[in-house]
């Protein structure tokens, strides 16, 4: 059979797949399959972040575990298919400075490789690699047939969210909208805790890939003796994230592992979730221990009143400098700003206007993600804003919250926080104005709640909890 008519077979195999009631994943799938199968060669689809910077790998055939795990890769020094928008011809991995890993393509058993964009409408949104063991000549007639089945991808992708809820794969990066990655993975957990972890990134409309890169950590000889994957990556903020809801006892082993990554890999950024963390995040949905808790008075005083005036003071003074002579607009999001908001505008010298937002945490049938219930009424268009908080931990909502104002146009953009929990950052954001610095502990008054109650203290403090197994709520955290 010829190489034509086998390529338009592949083609019409792959356009039934597309074309049928299976699930995304198994649709991509079944492309890359007829790629692979067609052209004797190991295939890989690539998809780009939400940020527009990165590629995870989504679907492959043919490549061992290793390379796969290899990481995630950047666009601009992988083949550059994406970026160009152009086919990219490869004929030796080892002598081409696009291979981004060069060696584990060796490894691999790769010599040769082809890689064609994948393109929706005008923007490219991923790419197909294909690699050869032998040393290869990519003809037109393979290039073309890439191609077709490029085209094939991007038209299962934009049929796949035409029809959730009117979602659109020709965002541009940077959109409050789940990337493709959200809509084409499929995982299998290693422990539930982790899924749990994966829902509450999703509720935020953060993306993650899961255990996406082995780092080789002690070696004998050439042969590597010991690896350690990090359970999360988050391409936004170039994050690793670690999970551990292991027993104390066995906590130091992860520890030697990290503290080993950290100093083989020292441009890695990795963090560990300790279970303590892990459960606060859980109790703000409602799940896990903390959330069957109930605060039963105060444990103790972090601010006094006084503390808090002397400190809401200096901040106005701060801010009144940086401000003299414009008129900064301050944005509230309802409701624990409100103590803060209403003290700090009467300590602010210089004429500022002020408005308010309210959200709300949205979960439809295809996504999830924080929604804006109430709008600003004021327009910010050139005008200077300042985001006043009441409290930032883990900087999530803050993140999504900036995105949205910065759609308006503002000249500028900070942020002014009462309370800064540092410990529990997970994306990172850049805060102008800080009252205080405070622990990772549960919090409440001046305007901060344990689920409804201890707004009103005119102090800060740490409730005392104890268990109430018949209620649940949400814990004095943001």
């Amino acid at each position: 059979m010829s190489k034509e008519r086998e390529y338009y077979k592949a083609a019409r195999r792959a356009a039934a797949a597309v074309n049928s009631t299976a699930d995304i994943k198994n649709r991509l799938d079944s492309v890359v399959r007829n790629i692979a199968r067609t052209m004797n060669a190991a295939v890989s689809l690539v998809l780009l972040d939400a940020g527009g910077t990165k590629l995870v790998h989504t679907s492959s055939r043919g490549l061992p575990q290793f390379y796969r795990k290899k990481g995630v890769l950047d666009a601009a020094k992988s083949m550059t298919e994406v970026i160009t928008g152009k086919p990219v011809v490869i004929a030796d991995v080892t002598n081409d400075d696009r291979i981004q890993f060069p060696e584990m393509a060796v490894k691999a058993g790769i010599t040769s490789a082809l890689g064609i964009p994948v393109i929706a409408g005008e923007r490219c949104i991923g790419g197909i690699r294909v690699y050869t063991r032998e040393r290869y000549d990519f003809t037109p007639q393979d290039t073309v047939f890439v191609t077709t089945m490029a085209n094939l991808i991007a038209l299962a992708l934009r049929d796949y969210a035409a029809l959730q809820e009117g979602s659109d794969p020709l965002k541009q990066p940077g959109q409050a909208e789940p990337s493709l990655l959200t809509k084409t993975r499929s995982v299998v957990f290693a422990h539930p805790s982790e899924e749990e972890f994966a829902g509450i990134l999703d509720f935020y409309n953060i993306e993650w890939v899961y255990e996406p890169r082995s780092f080789p950590l002690s070696w004998e000889g050439e042969t590597v003796t010991e690896m350690f994957t990090p359970d999360f990556y988050l391409p936004a903020i170039d994050l690793y994230i670690e999970l551990t809801t292991v027993k104390q006892q066995l906590l130091a082993e992860k520890h030697r592992k990290l503290k080993l990554l950290k100093e083989r890999y020292p441009e890695v950024k990795v963090t560990l979730l300790y279970k303590t963390d892990y459960d606060r995040l859980l109790a703000k949905y409602g799940f896990g221990p903390l959330a069957q808790t109930r605060a039963h008075g105060i444990d103790q005083v972090l601010y006094s009143a006084t503390e808090i005036n002397e400190r809401v003071k200096a901040l106005a003074a701060q801010i009144s400098r940086d401000y003299q002579g414009r008129r900064p607009v301050l944005i509230g999001v309802q409701r624990g700003f409100i103590c803060f908001m209403a003290d700090l505008i009467r300590q602010i010298t210089i004429p500022v206007d002020i408005d308010f937002m309210a959200i709300s945490y949205y979960t439809g049938l295809s996504k999830s993600s924080v929604k804006v219930t109430k709008d600003i009424v004021v327009s910010i268009t050139g005008r200077d804003v300042i985001m006043v908080e009441d409290i930032v931990d883990t900087g999530i909502t803050l993140s999504s919250i900036l995105k949205h104002l910065q759609s308006f146009g503002p000249a500028g953009l900070a942020v002014c926080t009462l309370l800064d929990r540092p410990a529990r950052r997970l994306a990172e954001v850049n805060l102008a104005y800080i009252g205080f610095e405070i622990p990772d502990k549960f919090v409440v008054g001046y305007g901060l709640d344990y689920r409804e109650e201890y707004r009103n203290l005119p102090f800060i403090g740490i409730p005392v909890i104890e268990s109430a197994v018949e209620n649940t709520g949400t814990a004095g955290t943001k």
